[in-house]
């Protein structure tokens, strides 16, 4: 909410609402927002805290992690914090800082000079650290780069469906900060971890995507929690972060299991036949289901429907998407080629099916009963806000996040799991490491059964982190200054867009010789252990923006995986073209054929 609209003078004090009492839950962290600044406010043990919102560790949004036994757990990388004093847990630094609180007619209020106060001194500690590094001032003109053509820059140099790697090479070429240009706008390209990591914790304050990512949303009627911005993304994004909390996404595994068990249905008919298959395909399946049963309450079960399933619109969008946000200018506009015309159909046909979905809920809202447990998924409590006038949000707006929920969590999901099936191929003795931990694990049952033992399950953990450093689906982040910045003594003007490299900066980190090598071991032993806590791997984002539905991408993976491991042996199939990475917005294996023997 905002806090600035209401004020309380108190003495020289200017005491602002930032909550209500009757919004807050126990153990349970509120999101609250003065005057741009992120805070959580905290009911526990009858009593009401205020903290500053985002963790000080890599700035993940505080409201989104859990809250027990009076310690406040980050979501992103498990820091603890005292709800009593705000205190880091076994560290004497990077506490929280809590503010003081009152509560007058239900109604929680802070200091907002505090509070201003604060966000100086710790935004002033920040310019100092990174100036400490900083080299002489530059402009971007005056940073490295491939040689470019006039008015195109290197736009002809620049492949969509090989974007990252072309990037990539230039890394290789002119360092960790360059420049490029596309149709006569400046780009900088960033592989240095730190720097990446300082600007996604920036967002949305001092950076926002790409301007053209939230044009494309726009006019394809997708612009939800993924492309808005400002105020408007931080309304949407605490609904859609609490419908995917650890509470809703256990009482989910149940569902979970059962789509679980008709992949393995449809693999063993693969076995039996011996039948050489595209596994990315059947992923892709799979996490529609799983998407649609956890976002929307509807079985899509396309699974065991070999008919016109949504998976077959969804997977031409993301291609479309890719193709249009790097095109040179929107030729679209004036005329449509076979592809947009193909993008047009699909759309229709998600739009019509979202539509139905909102007005099926509607219908059951009406129905239930005021003591009835509320809400049941996403697309209920999209729906509930929009009638309570809690975070008001228009039909298309509703439809906006339906429509990006459902596209989002089928393809990136699949394709980290296809990648990760392509690691076990091709390395038979991690595949040999991961069954024999699993079947250790869950026995003799051909699924997991039991959400808590996957905790268990360390080196499929090992092996899942070792294929996203090495093959991210999200391999390039577009984002862009939301006026002219200063990053690491180089002058950014507003306008320039930002291409973070996020795997380049993992696989760059500390200039180990061995970082291009598959080795899960390097997740398991002392310092290495630590690793994906630091900047350079980051395949869900990283920041405040850090991807909501990181659980339960992590869940599917965990089910989907320990029924391979438990069931069949994977190899790729005889014959099978080479592999290929194309980037099509999130980056995908292509030509991976595979076959399964079935275990006994």
């Amino acid at each position: 909410m905002n806090a600035g609209l209401q004020a309380a003078q108190s003495g020289s004090r200017d005491m602002v609402v930032i909550a209500r009492t009757q919004d807050l839950e126990d153990d349970n962290v509120k999101a609250a927002n003065l005057d741009g600044i992120d805070l959580g406010v905290v009911l526990h043990a009858n009593g009401i805290c205020v903290f500053q919102g985002r963790c000080p560790h890599q700035g993940t949004l505080l409201s989104e992690g859990t809250l027990k036994d009076g310690l406040l757990t980050c979501r992103a990388h498990g820091w603890q914090f005292a709800c009593s004093s705000g205190y880091r847990q076994g560290q004497s630094t990077s506490d929280l800082k809590k503010f003081e609180a009152i509560v007058e007619e239900c109604e929680v209020k802070v200091d907002r000079n505090e509070v201003l106060e604060w966000n100086a001194q710790r935004s002033s500690q920040d310019k100092s650290v990174r100036q400490t590094r900083v080299s002489p001032t530059r402009t971007v003109e005056q940073l490295p780069g491939p040689k470019g053509f006039p008015f195109l820059g290197n736009t002809l140099q620049y492949k969509p469906g090989r974007l990252h790697l072309v990037l990539e090479q230039w890394c290789r070429e002119f360092g960790p900060m360059y420049t490029f240009r596309l149709m006569g706008r400046p780009f900088v390209a960033i592989a240095d971890p730190h720097l990446i990591s300082e600007v996604l914790r920036e967002r949305p304050g001092t950076y926002r995507r790409w301007d053209v990512i939230q044009t494309v949303a726009q006019e394809m009627s997708v612009d939800g929690v993924f492309s808005t911005e400002g105020d408007t993304w931080r309304r949407q994004r605490q609904l859609v972060a609490k419908a995917l909390d650890p509470v809703h996404l256990r009482a989910f595994f149940p569902s979970m299991r059962t789509m679980t068990w008709r992949l393995l249905k449809r693999w063993e008919i693969a076995a039996r036949d011996q039948r050489p298959f595209d596994i990315r395909q059947d992923l892709m399946r799979y996490t529609v289901d799983v998407t649609t049963n956890l976002a929307f309450g509807y079985d899509m079960d396309t699974l065991e429907s070999e008919g016109e399933v949504i998976q077959r619109h969804l997977e031409v969008m993301f291609p479309m998407i890719n193709r249009r946000i790097n095109a040179p200018f929107p030729y679209w506009h004036y005329f449509k080629l076979p592809a947009d015309r193909e993008l047009d159909r699909a759309l229709n046909a998600v739009r019509t099916l979202t539509k139905e979905l909102i007005t099926r809920s509607r219908v059951r809202l009406t129905q239930r009963s005021d003591a009835a447990p509320l809400p049941a998924n996403l697309l209920e409590a999209l729906l509930m806000a929009q009638q309570e006038g809690e975070a008001p949000l228009t039909d298309d707006e509703v439809l906006a996040n339906v429509f990006t929920i459902l596209l989002a969590g089928e393809d990136t999901t699949a394709n980290a799991l296809a990648w990760i099936a392509y690691f076990m191929c091709r390395h038979p003795d991690v595949q040999k490491k991961m069954q024999e931990e699993v079947d250790s694990v869950i026995g003799q049952g051909p699924i997991l059964e039991d959400l808590d033992a996957a905790d268990a399950l360390v080196y499929l953990d090992a092996v899942t982190n070792e294929a996203m450093r090495l093959k991210s689906v999200s391999p390039v982040l577009a984002v862009e200054p939301n006026f002219d910045v200063q990053l690491d003594g180089v002058q950014i003007p507003k306008g320039t867009v930002l291409s973070l490299l996020t795997r380049e900066a993992g696989l760059q980190q500390g200039g180990d010789s061995a970082a291009h090598i598959f080795d899960p071991d390097r997740w398991l032993n002392g310092a290495s252990a630590a690793s994906h806590h630091q900047a350079g791997f980051m395949p869900f984002g990283s920041g405040p923006r850090l991807c909501p539905g990181r659980r339960l991408a992590l869940m599917e993976v965990k089910s989907a995986l320990a029924m391979l491991c438990r069931n069949f042996s994977i190899f790729q199939a005889d014959g099978a073209s080479d592999v290929d990475e194309v980037f099509a917005f999130s980056m995908l294996p292509g030509n991976l054929r595979v076959a399964l023997s079935r275990r006994y």
